[in-house]
């Protein structure tokens, strides 16, 4: 397992090399200032203005321009976007997911083809693989700049994990296997209580933002041998189909819906805000959970429950993050799969008045010198030059920055409108790898060493949705069954009995025969069927 993690940091770097050490650093300076618009097609989005931190002062002066951010009020971001587009109030920018929206938008003509501009599609076609930029076209025409987009595989975000102390108060037992896990979460359950007198939760998983139970699904499936591609949709028998057609899936839920009854489960798993489940965590209730561990670069519950509980921990469950179930090999078993695509897309709108100022400065972004600067600052802060391999030297590991530091250089926050995920690995990986054992970062020790040899990469799963009309019959029928799972899945898991788990399960499967589940399934298989001759398939196990 190594081995591979050093392959792949390997492979990633050359890429990293490969795309010359600071693109773009030698161009003419635009000598006329700049102002844009860019606009965050997301309610939740965290959203810091431009130009009060020092990377954003950078571009400032790099690029001459100002840029205003803008998200739309809560609950209210696609009665905006239909607004803008209905008044032709569009912002200069918008970023966006790779949804019915965004390719409505395209055919109506309200995005600029970023073809029209060499410079900017030079440096895409050098960091991203020809496949990508292809399945990211609409109708030949490449209207975003993709985020996160990748050449391999890295990092990884959802695993289980334990707390140290009630592990340890319950015996270190061996935790390879799920039903390992499971007397885990039995002798927790048995325990009952903290040494403060706290009540033990044997199991939790991270928040569920849509209610619908995807992160028990995800650690429960993966067990069982299934496939989670991110999308409640899979391959079963090498067709494209809901996840509730695979008998590992039923298994799966079966035995979620058996932990549930036992009480192994946190009683408030289904109604816990983010908030609500931290304070658990940060406590030492949580015995055992599914939870995204990288949320420690920002949360940084670790060292708030070290500071409530001098001594304790949370860890990663290994030997490996999905335990195995009904003893199948762990070969069997996959890991988190990602695309080559990334997440979601950065677009260019007809309301610019010069789009390729804009591209020219994401596609920056994109390059090493952008990743640098926008990952560790500016030249001047935290480093002040490169080593030979072309890595900043930091004058203080990042795990001694504090969060003023942080919030002073605006690190990360530009990346998020256009992140290659590739050069940000490669090089947090390489500087993490440098430094004192007791002064790496644990989130990015923990993705290169350990999570990153088990995720696999493929295209076979992308663009699935776009194959339907949000309006047409299948579109509408595609939402009422969507939405039925959502509100009833998590009663399958929360059923009394496992005839009435089961029971439900079925009805779920009718309700979707009844409601043109069968059609939407054969044209996603079609589009599945169209990417695995393209590009080929990751199922090899």
């Amino acid at each position: 397992m190594k081995k591979l993690a050093s392959f792949l940091l390997a492979l990633i770097l050359t890429t990293c090399m490969l795309g010359g050490l600071f693109a773009l650093a030698d161009e003419t300076e635009p000598s006329e200032p700049y102002a844009y618009t860019f606009y965050y097609d997301y309610d939740w989005w965290d959203v810091y203005d431009w130009g009060t931190n020092e990377i954003s002062l950078w571009y400032n002066e790099k690029f001459n321009v100002d840029v205003t951010l803008e998200k739309p009020d809560a609950d209210a971001a696609d009665a905006r976007l239909n607004l803008m587009i209905a008044g032709d109030e569009l912002p200069d920018a918008i970023i966006m997911e790779r949804n019915a929206n965004w390719v409505k938008m395209a055919r109506m003509g309200l995005f600029v083809p970023l073809n029209d501009f060499p410079d900017v599609m030079a440096i895409l076609e050098e960091q991203f693989l020809p496949s990508t930029l292809e399945e990211l076209s609409i109708d030949g025409k490449l209207y975003g700049i993709p985020n996160w987009a990748r050449k391999a595989a890295s990092g990884g975000n959802y695993v289980w994990m334990y707390d140290q102390r009630l592990y340890e108060l319950c015996g270190s037992p061996k935790l390879e296997t799920l039903e390992d896990l499971y007397d885990f979460a039995v002798a927790l359950r048995e325990l009952g209580t903290t040494p403060e007198g706290l009540p033990i939760i044997p199991f939790m998983s991270d928040f569920f933002e849509n209610g619908d139970g995807n992160w028990l699904a995800k650690a429960f499936y993966r067990s069982f041998g299934g496939v989670y591609p991110d999308i409640w949709y899979t391959a079963v028998d090498g067709r494209l189909q809901h996840m509730m057609r695979d008998p590992a899936f039923f298994a799966a839920t079966m035995e979620m819906n058996r932990w549930w009854r036992e009480g192994l489960i946190g009683e408030t798993q289904f109604t816990d805000d983010e908030d609500m489940i931290l304070e658990k965590m940060v406590n030492g209730r949580i015995g055992l959970m599914f939870y995204d561990f990288s949320k420690d670069e920002y949360l940084n519950y670790r060292s708030t429950l070290a500071d409530t509980i001098p001594g304790d921990d949370i860890r990663l469950v290994k030997p490996f993050p999905f335990p195995p179930a009904n003893g199948l090999p762990v070969e069997k078993i996959y890991g988190d799969h990602q695309s080559t695509l990334g997440w979601n897309v950065t677009n260019i709108t007809t309301s610019a008045e010069d789009p390729e100022r804009i591209a020219l400065m994401w596609a920056h972004f994109l390059t090493r010198e952008g990743t640098i600067v926008n990952m560790y600052g500016p030249q001047g802060f935290m480093w002040d030059e490169l080593d030979e391999q072309g890595l900043p030297i930091l004058k203080k590991p990042e795990s001694e920055w504090t969060e003023d530091e942080m919030t002073d250089l605006g690190v990360w926050v530009y990346l998020e409108q256009c992140g290659n995920s590739d050069l940000v690995d490669g090089i947090k990986f390489a500087i993490n790898a440098m430094l004192p054992e007791e002064q790496r970062n644990w989130v990015i020790s923990e993705q290169s060493e350990y999570i990153t040899p088990t995720l696999w990469i493929s295209d076979e799963f992308e663009n699935l949705g776009l194959t339907i009309e949000g309006d047409s019959e299948q579109g509408i029928n595609r939402t009422l069954c969507e939405d039925r799972f959502t509100e009833f899945y998590p009663q399958i898991v929360m059923a009394e009995t496992p005839e009435e788990a089961e029971k439900l399960y079925h009805e779920l499967l009718a309700f979707f025969d009844e409601y043109g589940m069968p059609e939407i399934e054969a044209i996603y298989d079609a589009k599945y069927q169209d990417n695995v001759a393209r590009y080929g398939s990751g199922l090899v196990k």
